[in-house]
Order: structure tokens, then sequence, then C-alpha cells
């Protein structure tokens, strides 16, 4: 989660700073580092940024720990992420600054779902 934030603070910057591609980019690998948080909490690695994405919506997704909107986000900002690494279409501002909220959603999603599985309750049940 920690590098999550990181990234999420230099999208921040990026995007202050003009830089609306390297926002997007750094926005999406905020969220993807959340997902992939979230599944080692379960246990689970996948190596490919696909792999992660579809891990993540079946073992939270499709499972209930997080708004089924949450994954359809994680693969939509997958997809911005590569329009802005390797696309030719302008993207401006709006696009970043939508990319930084979504952004944002997921790693509180998945926050709030890490939170949950270590509430103290849970903790003296152990």
């Amino acid at each position: 989660m920690a590098r999550g934030k990181l990234d999420l603070q230099a999208a921040r910057a990026l995007h202050s700073g003009g830089y609306q591609r390297q926002a997007i980019s750094r926005a999406y690998y905020a969220a993807f580092y959340s997902a992939e948080a979230a599944l080692f909490e379960l246990g689970v690695t996948r190596s490919k940024h696909s792999g992660v994405i579809a891990e993540f919506g079946r073992r939270l997704v499709k499972e209930g720990a997080v708004e089924r909107s949450v994954g359809g986000i994680l693969q939509a900002l997958f997809e911005l992420r590569l329009l802005a690494d390797y696309g030719d279409r302008e993207l401006t501002k709006d696009d970043a600054a939508s990319a930084l909220a979504d952004a944002e959603r997921v790693i509180s999603a998945v926050e709030a779902w890490l939170a949950k599985r270590t509430s103290p309750e849970d903790e003296l049940r152990r």
C-alpha cells in the first residue's frame, strides 16, 4: 500500500506540473499496487498486469469485498495508462484529474477492505 500511496503523490505532482500523460501512468500504478497489496494479503501473486486485474476481480470484486465499480475502475485505468504510455491521442488535464480520482477510489476501497480484515475484533479471535 505504501508504494501505491507514493505513486499517487507522484501523480498529483505530475498533474500539477502539467505532465498529464505521466500523471495518468502514475495514477494507474497507484491503483495497481493497491490491488497487488490486496492480493498479497490473500496470499496471491501474479506476474502480469492482466493477471493482477483479473485476480483482483475474482477475489475481491466478485466476492463482494469491494464494490463492483472498483474492478471496472482498475481495468479502465489500465487501458488509459496504455494510451498515456503508448498512444498518440491527446490526454487532457481533465483526463488526468479523473485518473487521480479513480486511483484514490481504488486505494480507499482496498484500505477499507484491509482495515476490516484486521479489525480489533478479528485480532481478539486469533
